[in-house]
């Protein structure tokens, strides 16, 4: 029997400036300063994919953060379907350009301001 769209989520407490914005649900996030906090990604070298927000949330509320299987994410750019994705500066998903770490394969084709459907695949290469 097939079953679509499984996703392990996990909630955690929101941090920062919070994740409250409609904008802010299926974006990347890391971890935060302390144990189960989450924070927006942005696009450091050393920055680690946690997984995708489900919902939104204020600053020390809980959140659904998808952390292994298909989730929706916002796209920053526009991707094909089998690219690797990482976060650009706002959490959205864009193609990953071999460096650095990333955090999910597109399903579909899409857009900046799109969501489409990807695989959680959490990595971070070393050169």
């Amino acid at each position: 029997m097939a079953v679509e769209n499984c996703l392990l989520a996990r909630t955690l407490t929101a941090s920062g400036n919070g994740l409250s914005a409609d904008t802010d649900q299926f974006i990347f996030v890391g971890p935060g300063a302390t144990e189960k906090q989450v924070v927006p990604m942005n696009v450091g070298a050393t920055d680690v994919h946690l997984g995708i927000t489900q919902g939104t949330a204020k600053t020390g509320e809980g959140i659904s953060v998808g952390m292994v299987g298909v989730s929706k994410l916002r796209l920053g750019g526009t991707v094909s379907h089998g690219n690797l994705l990482r976060s650009d500066v706002n959490g959205q998903g864009v193609a990953w350009l071999g460096l650095g770490p990333h955090g999910a394969m597109a399903l579909e084709d899409g857009v900046s301001g799109e969501v489409i459907e990807a695989l959680i695949v959490i990595g971070r290469p070393t050169a």
